[in-house]
């Protein structure tokens, strides 16, 4: 797991930061929102299934890419909306992307051509699509570059992430597959991209990983046992599983000596140093009114931990970001919730879920402090400092026909508006 800038990790897409040094407001903040997005031209029917903030045109602050998709086979087009400064954000993607439908699910940002600006990788319905920046922010389909798209039922992509799993200094890529549908199968095996440097890509899957047919929301890279390289940790509905690197970027499954029998329906989450102790631990959000739960490491042995929450009835955490969003140099959690599964990508929404840090892994639930909670159905947040202020502002993204993102500024406040205790 890579910091840039500040203390904030994701399940989801990396959070690229400005380098910068972000000092915050302590414990007395409180996020409010504010109309700073364009109106939003995508059709009904659109869901917006990951938020990423992350400087594409490399004039030192943050833009906002948004991953559209649907329930169905109707494809729609990404977005990137470029800060045109202050936080206030315009619609370029007519002429900075590739007028490429299809259904997306995640995205994520990184160094693959070894030319210094961050390109892109897209999970999708039906095959990967590699994002190619020219170093201003404006981006060529480079999907050629990736292994052909496999058959449909084997290619329902929920993730895909860049990691330098073979330790050779170039990305390669994590693509997590699963076969949502009712009836349709166990899932679908999880592949392995090795990159060779320039940003082409070699799908050998079948000599590093193991088999494996699971329904995984996402796969998480971290240094599970301390010896330098990365180890993976599979999300997925049912078992999830660790995978540990042999330093060479191939990997065996010791899911039954590190990781407890687990059942519930996973999502995401986050891999990080939650406990202060050095090596990653990890918190997971469920969905089907399950409550997100810590894992904290112990010598390379997950263990559960308590993150304190208690769900909401039918509430659907659809993404966890780890943040340091106090400023205290340890990471918090934020959960984003869609609220009550209806059918297809329909929610009918709920409140967003902030849990503060003490350093040692202890949380408690803050959100009513800080947040004016977004009662949408959300699934995916990003944190960035988009208004150049030095703290970490929120962006949210949302599901269905209650769509639209929204954005909340970070504020200092009086103790006596706040509620630090």
């Amino acid at each position: 797991m890579r910091r840039v800038g500040t203390l904030l990790a994701t399940f989801g897409a990396l959070v690229l930061t400005p380098q910068v040094a972000l000092v915050g407001n302590g414990q007395n903040f409180v996020l409010v929102e504010e109309a700073r997005l364009p109106v939003d031209p995508t059709p009904p029917g659109t869901s917006t299934t990951d938020v990423d903030l992350v400087d594409v045109d490399s004039d030192g602050d943050l833009d906002l890419f948004k991953v559209n998709g649907t329930d169905s086979v109707a494809p729609r087009l990404n977005q990137l909306l470029i800060n045109a400064g202050g936080g206030r954000f315009v619609d370029a993607s007519a002429t900075r992307l590739p007028s490429t439908l299809a259904n997306s699910t995640k995205a994520d940002f990184g160094d693959v051509d070894g030319d210094g600006d961050l390109d892109a990788i897209i999970a999708r319905v039906g095959g990967e699509q590699l994002l190619l920046n020219d170093g201003a922010g404006f981006f060529a389909d480079g999907s050629t570059q990736l292994p052909p798209a496999l058959s449909f039922l084997q290619d329902i992509s929920a993730d895909a992430r860049f990691a330098d799993v073979d330790d050779d200094g170039d990305l390669d890529i994590l693509v997590s597959n699963e076969i949502p549908f009712p009836g349709a199968g166990p899932g679908a095996q999880n592949r392995l991209w090795t990159n060779n440097g320039n940003g082409v890509f070699t799908d050998e899957t079948a000599i590093r990983l193991p088999v494996s047919i699971d329904q995984t929301g996402a796969m998480l890279p971290g240094d599970v046992d301390s010896d330098g390289d990365l180890d993976i940790v599979v999300l997925n509905r049912g078992q999830d599983h660790v995978l540990i690197n042999n330093g060479s970027g191939f990997f065996d499954d010791e899911t039954a000596a590190r990781f407890p029998v687990t059942s519930d329906t996973t999502r995401g989450g986050g891999l990080a140093d939650l406990d202060g102790d050095g090596d990653p631990d990890l918190a997971v959000g469920n969905s089907q009114g399950e409550p997100a739960v810590l894992y904290f490491n112990e010598d390379g042995v997950f263990v559960v931990g308590d993150l304190g929450m208690t769900p909401q009835p039918d509430e659907t955490i659809a993404g966890l970001e780890l943040v340091d969003l106090d400023g205290d140099g340890d990471l918090d959690v934020y959960l984003s919730n869609a609220g009550q599964f209806q059918s297809g990508h329909g929610f009918l929404g709920g409140p967003d879920r902030y849990f503060r840090n003490n350093g040692q892994g202890h949380f408690v639930e803050r959100t009513a402090s800080h947040f004016q909670a977004p009662d949408d159905p959300t699934t995916d947040a990003a944190f960035g400092d988009i208004d150049g202020d030095g703290d970490l502002d929120l962006v949210v993204g949302n599901s269905g026909a209650d769509g639209g993102e929204r954005v909340f500024i970070n504020y200092p406040c009086a103790r006596e508006r706040c509620d630090t205790r």
